[in-house]
């Protein structure tokens, strides 16, 4: 199950889990800001930063409760074009949730690496042709849509010839609860659709969890982590709700990186601790005393103790009533060696 490459990284089929810092409308409506959070980004351990590029009339209409907010925030097309040079200028893959045709335009002229479709186009298949006509790795964000509008998108990215996809569970509320991550979903869609799967992170930002639930979203198979960045959390700005500044977010990556290493390798495989543990650790089969050569031993004169040589007290049988071929010391492991 492999996304792809979003430059030589692969997302996917046992890689390390993919890390995409979200800024959503956390730039309050001022370039400088996205700009900004982009760094903040990169130093923080993002693989990739993601921006939400939209034109407010083509979300809601002018009479629309929301119209004002959408307004605030809106970029111009100059300035996403600045914010979308300096972003990519930082060596980090930039991602775009785009809701409207111009906006995917804009993508394209900024050459961006992937683009997201928002859980609520996940049934707008026309549009989702036209994104993934582009032949850019896509990820469909499935928050909220059946199984049915899952596989149909799927299907309406393959009709393209798009075969970069993934998908992206995960519940966005302000914030949301833990109990509503569901994290078992995660293998439920890679088992039905043979996909990656990322997770949506989206629980308080202020909260212990917002640190320690993208490990477990890892550790349920998640391939990919978004999680939303803020400048100052204190502020309570624009997306502020589940966002991390860039320390936390930092131990986020930390905590993640340290997770995948207590993970394993498929199959039955050990640990070599655990092998070391047990090689020095071991009961072994000793002489209880002075055993001379030559004289037939009893299971009275063994003992089993820990020693790192020696057979096991289970191999013990084949040793009771057999001769020594030289005199063996009190307390000396017992090999098969030593007996005629």
């Amino acid at each position: 199950m492999i996304i792809g490459k979003i430059g030589a990284r692969r997302i996917g089929d046992g890689a390390p889990a993919f890390i995409l810092g979200e800024v959503a409308s956390a730039h309050q409506g001022e370039a400088d800001q996205a700009i900004a959070l982009a760094k903040s980004a990169q130093a923080a351990g993002a693989e990739a930063v993601k921006f939400q590029l939209f034109r407010a009339e083509a979300l809601v209409g002018p009479n629309d409760a929301n119209r004002a907010t959408f307004d605030q925030i809106e970029l111009s097309i100059a300035e996403w074009e600045r914010v979308l040079g300096e972003a990519k200028a930082l060596a980090v893959p930039v991602f775009a949730d785009i809701f409207d045709r111009r906006s995917l335009d804009l993508g394209e002229k900024m050459d961006v690496a992937a683009y997201k479709i928002h859980s609520t186009d996940m049934e707008n298949p026309a549009f989702i042709h036209a994104v993934a006509a582009t032949g850019k790795p896509m990820l469909l964000s499935t928050g909220g849509s059946g199984l049915g509008v899952v596989e149909a998108s799927i299907d309406v990215v393959r009709s393209e010839g798009n075969e970069n996809l993934m998908l992206l569970h995960g519940v966005q509320n302000f914030p949301t609860k833990t109990a509503d991550s569901q994290l078992r979903y995660i293998e439920t869609l890679k088992r039905l659709f043979g996909l990656p799967v990322g997770f949506l992170d989206h629980v308080d930002g202020g909260s212990e969890m917002a640190l320690m639930l993208p490990a477990l979203a890892v550790a349920f198979g998640a391939d990919l982590v978004e999680k939303h960045l803020t400048l100052d959390r204190a502020a309570k700005g624009f997306d502020y709700q589940s966002a991390l500044e860039e320390d936390s977010f930092r131990k986020m990556v930390a905590l993640i990186r340290e997770a995948e290493t207590a993970f394993g390798e498929p199959g039955l495989v050990e640990s070599e601790g655990a092998a070391r543990y047990h090689a020095s650790m071991r009961r072994a089969v000793l002489s209880a005393v002075a055993l001379p050569q030559g004289e037939p031993i009893a299971e009275e004169q063994l003992v089993f103790l820990r020693n790192d040589k020696g057979l096991s007290p289970g191999a013990a049988e084949r040793i009771v009533g057999r001769k020594p071929c030289r005199d063996i010391a009190a307390f000396e492991p017992l090999t098969e060696e030593l007996f005629e």
